[in-house]
């Protein structure tokens, strides 16, 4: 006996994908304009600077990082959406599905961490020495930064199962799934901030904050995009090819007589 098909809950899936653009947006907003990261201040910048800082813009860092906090979630309810999608290729039982929602899930942990210890900095900088001040922010760094092998997985297991999309037109054009091997790519050097202070290499470098978070900034922002797009074809699909209902014979036959 065939089981009856389950319908598919596009508004929920919808919902989960426009977390993409929640996400980017609060980022953007929150983390690098109030909260003035764009671009951070300099780790060679002495302690006394940094705290002047944080005394300075403690209100907007307060904001900015509570907002961070809350909002950076929707970055996992965004990968679950992605995840979906990505089934709709590799099927239900897709080991690079799975990848991609965990690393969504677990990139979530070292943003919160970071902006958690950059906010209590915030909170408490009358009161804490410059010298402490100065760790937490260098910790948040750390943190932030060289976390980004799990972020790497999740768009390698997103790339991989859209590339290999054989429809005539791909749910995601290929280009989205390059761009995100040179996402990967761009973190690699950021292995390197502890060692750099200064120059291209130290967190707020060329390659290191202006190549890295640009880059995986626009595979953000143009996967949401095309995965909200894909999610209205896959529903049209399967409109088309939805069962029709079935007759019943005697019924038929009696209209027919």
């Amino acid at each position: 006996m065939n089981k009856p098909a389950v319908a598919t809950d596009f508004g929920k899936w919808k919902l989960m994908a426009w977390s993409g653009p929640i996400f980017f947006t609060l980022f953007f907003v929150m983390w690098g304009l109030l909260a003035d990261n764009f671009p951070p201040m300099s780790p060679n910048l002495s302690a006394e600077a940094m705290k002047a800082h944080y005394l300075d813009k403690g209100l907007a860092i307060t904001i900015g990082m509570s907002v961070c906090m809350v909002g950076g979630a929707f970055y996992m309810t965004w990968g679950c959406a992605v995840s979906r999608l990505m089934r709709r290729i590799e099927g239900p039982e897709g080991m690079f599905s799975n990848l991609e929602m965990m690393g969504a899930t677990i990139t979530f942990t070292p943003i919160v961490v970071a902006c958690g210890i950059w906010l209590v900095a915030a909170m408490q900088a009358a009161v804490l020495s410059a010298e402490i001040i100065q760790s937490m922010y260098l910790l948040g760094w750390m943190i932030i930064d060289i976390a980004y092998m799990v972020t790497s997985f999740q768009i390698m297991g997103a790339s991989i199962v859209f590339l290999s999309d054989t429809r005539e037109k791909k749910l995601i054009p290929a280009w989205v799934s390059w761009w995100g091997w040179v996402t990967i790519a761009s973190f690699f050097p950021v292995s390197l901030i502890p060692f750099f202070k200064t120059g291209p290499f130290a967190f707020n470098g060329l390659f290191n904050f202006w190549v890295a978070f640009p880059t995986w900034y626009v595979w953000i922002v143009s996967m949401s995009i095309y995965v909200i797009k894909a999610i209205n074809r896959v529903e049209i699909e399967d409109g088309a090819v939805a069962p029709q209902p079935s007759r019943d014979p005697a019924g038929m036959m009696a209209a027919a007589r």
